[in-house]
């Protein structure tokens, strides 16, 4: 029985084939399905931070413009002018002028702003002055344009706008305006 039993153990060596199966190589995550992390598939980007917006320029200011085409009235002896207006938002109204009153003489003058919508005969229908409406300016000899930055506020747009009056140039009298010596309308020049 002996022999037997080694008999039936080579029997069993056989048919296992003899030898003990080489072990496997370990296994990777993926191939186990017992990954930790994302499951297959298209990898992804990390998602880029958002740019803060940005806030627009702001936009240019505005601005405005206005002439008043200034003839002499009856009995005046000087040449009349264009008198323009020119303002930006938030800045006093600037004043200036094409051309030159010829004929004025040297001295003190005022460009008054009056209610009235035009002048009439000799300037006397542009009713009473506006306030605040005086431009004060000094005439020299050799003057060729006016050029002028008025201590009151002379709007071309909104509540008071001077834009739709008559303007008038007036000789001066003890620091007022006196003789009217050129009047026009004030329109829009834009």
């Amino acid at each position: 029985m002996k022999h037997t039993t080694i008999l039936l153990s080579i029997l069993a060596i056989a048919a296992c084939g003899g030898k003990k199966p080489a072990p496997e190589a370990p296994k990777t995550p993926d191939e186990t399905g017992d990954s930790a992390g994302p499951p297959p598939g298209p990898t992804r980007k990390a998602a880029e931070p958002t740019p803060e917006p940005v806030a627009p320029p702001p936009p240019p200011p505005k601005s405005w413009r206005a002439q008043a085409e200034l003839k002499p009235v009856k009995g005046a002896k000087l040449k009349g002018a264009t008198v323009t207006f020119a303002q930006e938002e938030g800045d006093a109204t600037k004043v200036g002028s094409i051309g030159w009153f010829d004929g004025i003489k040297p001295g003190k003058y005022h460009l008054v702003v009056h209610e009235a919508a035009d002048c009439g005969p000799n300037g006397s229908k542009a009713g009473k002055p506006m306030a605040g409406g005086d431009v004060a300016f000094a005439a020299v000899k050799g003057e060729s344009s006016l050029d002028v930055v008025p201590s009151s506020a002379l709007p071309l747009d909104g509540s008071g706008a001077i834009v739709g009056h008559a303007l008038v140039l007036h000789d001066d009298r003890r620091g007022k305006a006196g003789k009217a010596l050129a009047c026009g309308a004030i329109a829009s020049a834009e």
